[in-house]
């Protein structure tokens, strides 16, 4: 599961309380506009003379003016006349709509309202500012076809929301986001540095810079805990690398004395059991390396040489057991990102696996670009209750060949994890076991 950034989340919350702030702004003028409907035709009112005035040339309405469209589309709904300082009428369209007195009234602005059946009529006087002749409009609404009620309404919107609060919004977000991610660097850094700690390996030099408190207190106990562990860790595969070296001396000096018996049944028993104790001592001091393995970025591992030198080595322990190795290599190297020891362990324990296990017959060993190893034998198969169970330690399938002390997938998955490779089983159909070595591929 890959988790956000915090920049990234810290924002986005950001980002929905400003977008609830200015849900609630549209709210509250819906509102306000709803259960207000007068001064919502006051406003459908000021935009009409405002469209009226800018149209005027002096006295006259031009005959191709648009606002001219809404009259001449609706004659039912609308209507307006322009008149002098006289009273004389100039201009009018719909008069059926004006009543006879709104021409008579003088006064600068006023709006009326009177009831009918069908819809209210909405009259309406201004007389345009900045003029010396006096110039009045008076303004008939009957119902709202046009919408321009609907205008009035977005245009409000558009006042009190969109030009004072969205520009601001977007402002304080993209500010909010510089300051929230410059002042999660210190801790975007603390987390770098925790990636790259590695368990046995030396603890890199923590970020330096002007650190939080929590931050430097959360880097400093890191850091003493990990120096804690590795101390540990140090000292437990020390531990199990002294006993494995010591283990060798006795185990070679079994060697040569069976060496100086008398060939017969009970030899032969001594020798697969003293072989099977050697293969525990190298298992044991793999395992105690398993987890200190270092991988060189600037240099990469040709797996074919690897392959090929581990299979060389295997044959004589192969052939011994009536087992056949086949190794497929391409032409090309297969160059892969890894610790050439720790190819070498991994690849050892699956052939010395297959071929304890796998019974009489043929092992393949094929390199792969991707990269990748595999590993197949054909005998009767994992278990089919195995699962991630097997790459536990001490852990031994049901009629496992004896001798072994359950160790060797359990070494294989940790040195894979420890060059950052992982191991896959891929049952095939036809029976038989067969795994994959991953690697990553060269990074320069």
């Amino acid at each position: 599961m890959t988790a956000r950034p915090l920049v990234q989340v810290l924002t986005r919350r950001l980002a929905l309380m400003a977008g609830l702030v200015v849900f609630l702004n549209v709210v509250a003028v819906a509102l306000y506009y709803g259960f207000d409907r007068r001064e919502l035709e006051t406003e459908a009112i000021e935009q009409m003379v405002d469209r009226m005035d800018q149209a005027l040339e002096g006295t006259e309405l031009p005959s191709d003016a648009p606002v001219r469209e809404i009259f001449a589309d609706h004659p039912e709904a609308y209507a307006f006349a322009l008149v002098d300082r006289s009273g004389e009428v100039l201009e009018v369209m719909n008069p059926a709509l004006i009543p006879p007195v709104a021409a008579a009234i003088f006064a600068d602005d006023w709006v009326t309202r009177l009831e009918r059946l069908d819809a209210p009529l909405i009259v309406a006087g201004h007389e345009f500012s900045g003029r010396n002749d006096g110039l009045r409009m008076v303004f008939v609404m009957a119902g709202d076809p046009a919408g321009l009620l609907a205008r009035a309404f977005l245009s409000e919107f558009y006042r009190h929301v969109g030009v004072p609060m969205v520009p601001v919004v977007v402002v304080l977000i993209g500010l909010n986001f510089l300051l929230i991610r410059r002042g999660l660097a210190p801790l975007a850094a603390a987390a770098a540095w925790a990636r790259d700690l590695r368990p046995g390996a030396a603890v890199p030099a923590p970020p330096i810079g002007d650190l939080p408190g929590e931050v430097a207190d959360l880097v400093d106990a890191t850091q003493r805990a990990l120096d804690r562990l590795s101390g540990a860790l140090e000292a437990e595969s020390r531990h199990a690398a002294e006993v494995a070296h010591a283990l060798r001396t006795p185990v070679a000096v079994l060697v040569a004395r069976l060496d100086a018996l008398a060939p017969g049944e009970t030899t032969q028993r001594l020798r697969a059991d003293i072989s099977a104790l050697s293969r525990t001592v190298t298992q044991v001091l793999a395992s105690s390396r398993a987890d200190r393995l270092e991988v060189a970025e600037d240099r990469a591992v040709d797996l074919c040489e690897v392959a090929r030198a581990v299979t060389a080595a295997l044959a004589p322990f192969a052939y011994d057991r009536g087992v056949e190795l086949a190794l497929d290599i391409p032409e090309q190297p297969v160059l892969a990102q890894a610790n050439p020891e720790g190819v070498e362990v991994a690849l050892s324990n699956l052939i010395e696996n297959a071929i304890l296990h796998g019974g009489p017959g043929l092992v393949e060993i094929a390199v792969r670009p991707g990269p990748a190893i595999h590993v197949r034998d054909h005998g009767p198969g994992l278990p089919r209750d195995a699962g991630p169970e097997m790459f536990k330690p001490f852990w031994r399938g049901v009629g496992a060949v004896p001798g072994g002390a359950g160790l060797g997938l359990a070494i294989v998955d940790r040195v894979q994890k420890g060059q950052g490779g992982r191991v896959e089983v891929d049952p095939p159909e036809d029976g038989g076991a067969s795994f994959i070595l991953h690697y990553e591929p060269p990074g320069f």
